[in-house]
C-alpha cells in the first residue's frame, strides 16, 4: 500500500517521530501490538526497504507512526527518513507485521528494552494496560535526555517502569543475569527485548543458562547494525576460491552474493540460521541472535555479523 507522510517532528536530537496516513483518507486497519512496517524508498537511485515498529494506537485509525533513530553507522534508510524525507513525500509500505506478539498463555511479561528498541514496547505496553495484565519493564538508555515517549512510560503505572542510564552521574545497567534468574522458575513468565544484538544476545545465553524456554523469550530484531569502531573486512571464501573487499555499510552476505558464491539465507537477521558457515581464521565480531557460545567458536553468520579489520576473514563457501 501507499502512505503519505502527514507529520513530522524531534523527539530527541537523534530520533524522529514520523506520521504516516493512506492516501485516500481512509482509516488504517488495526494491527497486533509489537508490529512493524516495512517500507520502501529509494536511497540515490537503488530501491530499498527498512523495517520500523509502530508506535501508534493499536486500534488504527486516521495515522501511524514510527520513531526513527539516525545511525551514522547504518546502510542510509536512516539518514535518509531524517534528512531527506518530508511532509508530502509518499513512502510504498507492507501492511503491518507481526512478529512480536503478546504471548496469550502469559501471566507477566518481563520487558527488556534498550535505545531505540522501545519503539515496539510502546503498543504492547498499551494493551497490557488494557488487560490489566501483570508486567514489568527495563528500559536502558545511555541518558535520561535520550529516553523517547517518556509521557506513555512515566505516566500510568510508573512504577512498573525501570530506567536505566549507562552514560550519567547515575549510570546503572540492566542485570540481565539476575532478571533472568529471578523468573526463570515462574513459567507462566515471558520474556521481551529489543535493542541492540548485544542486549538480545545477553538475555538469550542467559536464559538458556537458567533453564528458561526459548518459546518463553520472545526478541525482536532488524538487521545488521554497525559499530563507530567496524573497519573494512578481507573477507575469503575458501571453497570457491573467492577474496573480496567489503566496506563498512554492506553486510557479508551480500558481498558474498554479490562475488558469486551462493549462500543460503532466508530472514537476514540472524535469527533462523540459515546461512550459518564455518570459519577458518580471521577474528569475527558475533552480532547473530541463534548461536551459542560454544557454536561461536567454529560457526559464523555472515548476514549480521562483522569481523576484524586485522588479517583475513575465511568462511567454508
Amino acid at each position: 500500500m501507499q502512505l503519505r507522510v502527514s507529520h513530522v517532528s524531534a523527539l530527541t536530537p537523534s530520533v524522529r517521530l514520523i506520521r504516516l496516513e493512506s492516501t485516500d483518507g481512509q482509516p488504517l486497519p488495526a494491527f497486533e501490538p509489537g508490529s512493524h512496517l516495512a517500507l520502501g524508498f529509494d536511497i540515490g537511485h537503488e530501491p530499498t526497504q527498512r523495517k520500523y515498529s509502530l508506535v501508534s494506537d493499536p486500534q488504527g485509525g486516521a495515522y501511524y507512526e514510527i520513531a526513527v533513530k539516525k545511525s551514522p553507522n547504518g546502510r542510509g534508510g536512516s539518514k535518509f527518513l531524517h534528512e531527506k524525507l518530508a511532509v508530502g513525500a509518499l513512502l510504498e509500505s507492507s501492511s503491518p507485521i507481526s512478529e512480536f506478539s503478546i504471548a496469550p498463555d502469559a501471566k507477566h511479561y518481563v520487558l527488556i528494552a534498550g535505545g531505540i528498541g522501545i519503539t515496539p514496547m510502546l503498543s504492547i505496553i498499551v494493551r497490557l494496560r488494557q488487560t490489566g495484565a501483570s508486567f514489568e519493564l527495563h528500559y536502558s538508555s545511555k541518558t535520561r535526555a535520550e529516553v523517547v515517549f517518556q509521557d506513555v512510560l512515566l505516566g500510568e503505572d510508573c512504577d512498573r517502569v525501570t530506567l536505566y542510564f549507562t552514560e550519567s552521574d547515575s549510570f546503572r545497567r540492566i542485570d540481565i543475569n539476575q532478571l533472568l534468574k529471578t523468573h526463570a522458575q515462574q513459567a507462566d513468565a515471558h520474556f521481551y527485548v529489543c535493542g541492540p544484538s548485544t542486549l538480545i544476545d545477553r538475555v538469550r545465553l542467559a536464559a538458556g543458562a537458567h533453564g528458561v524456554q526459548a518459546k518463553r523469550v520472545h526478541f525482536e530484531s532488524f538487521g545488521p547494525a554497525w559499530s563507530m569502531t567496524d573497519g573494512p573486512v578481507k573477507l575469503g571464501l575458501s571453497e570457491s576460491n573467492i577474496e573480496v573487499d567489503v566496506p563498512v555499510g554492506t553486510t557479508l552476505l551480500d558481498a558474498m552474493e554479490a562475488a558469486g558464491a551462493w549462500v543460503a539465507a532466508d530472514c537476514r537477521r540472524g535469527e533462523c540460521g540459515a546461512c550459518i558457515t564455518t570459519y577458518t581464521s580471521g577474528k569475527p565480531i558475533h552480532r547473530d541472535n541463534c548461536l551459542t557460545e560454544e557454536q561461536r567458536a567454529h560457526a559464523f553468520c555472515p548476514c549480521v555479523s562483522w569481523a576484524s579489520s586485522l588479517g583475513t576473514l575465511t568462511l567454508q563457501v
